[in-house]
Parts: C-alpha cells; structure tokens; sequence
C-alpha cells in the first residue's frame, strides 16, 4: 500500500486564485471596455484583433508554464530543492526569446491580412518573451501547489496589465497601448522570477521537460486558443470595419465565459495525470463549467441589451439578440480546454487533433459563407464549437470506457 501523502485542498486552492484569476480578467475587460470608449470602432476592431493575436503568440508561454506545473509536481522527493526551478526558468528564457523571433517574423504577414500597420503586430512580438519567462514562475508554484504564492504572482500579473491605463488616459494609440502592456508584462516577469527565488545548481533526480514536452504541450493550449480567438480574426477579415468593432464587443462576452472559470483548470491540473482520480478530477469539472455556464447564458438572454449599453456605449445594444451566442461559445471552449489540459497531462493527443480539426472547419465553413453580419459570423463560429464538444464527450467515455475494460 502507498503511504497516505498530505497534499493541499483543491478546495481552498480554488478560494485562493479565483479571486487572483477574476482580478485578472477583470483589468483586461476593464481595458477593453475603457479602450471602446476611448476608441471609434475601426481602432477598437484593430485593438481586440492584436489581442486575439497575442493569446495565441502566447502558446509557447501557457506551453512552459504547464510543462513546468508538471516537472515540478513529480519532482522526485529526494532532489536538492529549488534546482529543478533554476533550470526550468532558465529554459524558459531561452524559448521566449526563440518565440519573439519567429513572431517579429510573422509580423509583417500579419499586419496585411489585418489590414494595419507594422507596430501593432511588432509589439505583440515584444510582449511573448517576458510573458514565458513569467509563465514559467506561475507553473513553478502552482507545480508545488502553494496556492498563496500562485494567487499573489497572478495579482503581479494583473498589475502589470493596469500600466497600459497611463496611454488610453493620455490619449495615447492602439500601439501605444500595446507597447504599455509589454512595459507591464516584462516589469512582472522581473518581480515573479525574484519572488520565486534562485537556487545553486545541482544534480538532477529526473530529466527537464523535453522540447517534444513542450511542443505537445504548447500545440494543445495552441489549438484551443487558435479556435477561442478565431472568429475576430475572420470578422475582422470579412466585415466592415465598424461591423468588425462591434463583433469585437460580443466576443468580449464569450472571453469573459471562456476565462471565468479559468481557476478550475488551474488548480486541478498537477493532479489530472492521475489515471482514476484525474478522470474523475475532470468529470466533476465539467459538470460545475457547465452548470456556471448555464447560468451565465440565461443571464445573457435576459440583461444582454442593458449590459451592452452600459459597458460599451447604446451603439453595441444592436448586438442584444445575439449576444448570448457568444457566451455559449465561451462556455463550450472552457469545456474544450478542460479536456485538453487533461490530455496534456496524460500524453494523449487526440484531443488536441481534434480541435485543430475544428479550427479547420471553422475557418472552410466562414470563410465559404461569408456571412457580412456579426450574427452570422458568431452563428457559425457557435456551432462549430458544439459540435467539437459533442465530439470530444464521445471520444473522452470511449477512452474511458477502453481504459476501465
């Protein structure tokens, strides 16, 4: 029999970052929503399309921070403390750096298909190294699941995140505001590698995480952030400027249900490796994303023309009747990234497959549509998304079921 092992409550853990995570999100809908009145609607289109970009030229980032969650937690008992954390921030430095190459790469390919200039793109190359590099600090503690530690790193995060007020309230640009977040993002990652703390070297009990670690790591969350952030990226592609503005408001919507029950994932992931337990870990999650989720989308149907109004400006409340297709769509992706963090946990990929198939479908499907209204667009990207958790639900309890037989 295996000796009992104390290990903290999943429970208290959830208290601790899901007030840490909602604050979080909350500066970024707050410098959304400020960027909405501050900006016309071409500008705010262009603003969130960057946004999107930049969730997904953060891959490497969310990628190192679960290989590191993962290294950490099954460190071996024996191995002389704080070595493993050194090693693992320095290679984390390396591929952020590696990753702000290839996006400052792709910067200009993305500047014509977003029909905008080279700076926005070129500062959200700017911001994915000391992004990982903070990534890495936020995996090192939650692998050691000290909760208090995790929950004061991400309000350092969040801090980091309110220095790019200092532009919109001086009137500043779209690019001006991007270059404060990388001010913030980078002044964060300094603070959490010194708050995580530095260690002599030492000898190893197991291996790093190995660059295959990290590319199925990192090409699950990719494909999950891909399809989350996909259909702004085609409204801005197939809408007007001023109809893109707009879809960029509802898609505020479906990131806020995407991302608000962030803390579940976050906490339960060191222990998703676990045959038995991790599969019922993942069971229990899902019912309570859902049950969150509902209440979130009869909330939708009933205030979605106030709420608009209020937080956007009357402009946005034309999006009322459809608004509450953008939280289902949040909702069913939080779902989706449920399954794959389980999927990375225990090396499978065909989750991750799947939902890159999703991706495919979903841009082929738009883009032969080519809906001219922001309904449309949602309608589509909506359904694509269902029907990817459908899939999922199917192939998750026949693996189930192989694995039990």
């Amino acid at each position: 029999m295996e000796p009992t092992v104390s290990r903290p409550s999943l429970v208290r853990g959830g208290s601790l970052v899901a007030p840490a995570l909602t604050l979080l999100n909350l500066v970024g809908y707050a410098l959304t929503v400020a960027a909405a009145r501050a900006f016309d609607h071409d500008a705010y289109g262009r603003l969130n399309a960057f946004l999107g970009v930049l969730l997904v030229a953060s891959v490497p980032a969310l990628g190192v921070q679960t290989v590191v969650a993962r290294s950490v937690a099954k460190a071996p008992p024996d191995e002389a403390p704080g070595a493993r954390e050194r090693e693992l921030l320095r290679s984390a430095a390396k591929v952020g750096a590696a990753a702000t190459g290839v996006a400052a790469l792709a910067a200009p390919l993305l500047a014509v298909f977003l029909h905008t200039s080279l700076a926005g793109p070129l500062w959200v190359a700017v911001q994915v190294a000391p992004l990982t590099v903070l990534s890495a600090a936020l995996g090192v503690v939650q692998g050691q699941e000290r909760f208090m530690a995790l929950a004061a790193l991400i309000g350092v995060q969040a801090g980091g995140k309110l220095v790019a007020i200092v532009p919109l309230a001086a009137g500043g640009s779209v690019s001006d505001l991007l270059a404060a977040l990388a001010a913030g993002t980078t002044l964060a990652a300094v603070i959490a590698v010194a708050a995580v703390g530095r260690a002599p070297a030492a000898p190893l009990r197991s291996p790093l995480p190995s660059l295959k670690d990290l590319g199925l790591a990192a090409s699950g969350l990719l494909t999950v952030l891909v399809l989350a952030n996909l259909d702004v990226l085609l409204a801005r592609n197939l809408l007007s400027g001023d109809e893109a503005g707009r879809y960029s408001a509802g898609a505020v919507l479906a990131k806020v249900a995407f991302w608000l029950p962030q803390a579940v994932a976050v906490v339960i992931f060191p222990r998703l490796a676990e045959p038995t337990a991790g599969r019922e870990l993942l069971r229990k999650a899902v019912l309570f994303v859902v049950a969150v989720g509902a209440i979130e989308v009869a909330g939708c149907v009933l205030l979605a023309g106030p709420v608009l109004a209020l937080t956007f400006g009357a402009s946005y409340r034309s999006l009322s009747g459809v608004a509450w297709l953008w939280v289902l769509q949040g909702v069913a992706l939080s779902v989706v990234q449920l399954v794959v963090y389980r999927a990375i946990a225990t090396g499978d990929t065909v989750a991750g497959r799947l939902v890159a198939g999703a991706a495919i479908a979903e841009v082929v499907l738009v883009l032969a549509v080519s809906p001219s209204t922001p309904a449309g667009v949602i309608t589509l990207a909506t359904g694509t998304v269902l029907a990817l958790t459908g899939l999922l639900f199917v192939v998750t309890r026949e693996s189930a079921a192989q694995g039990t037989a």
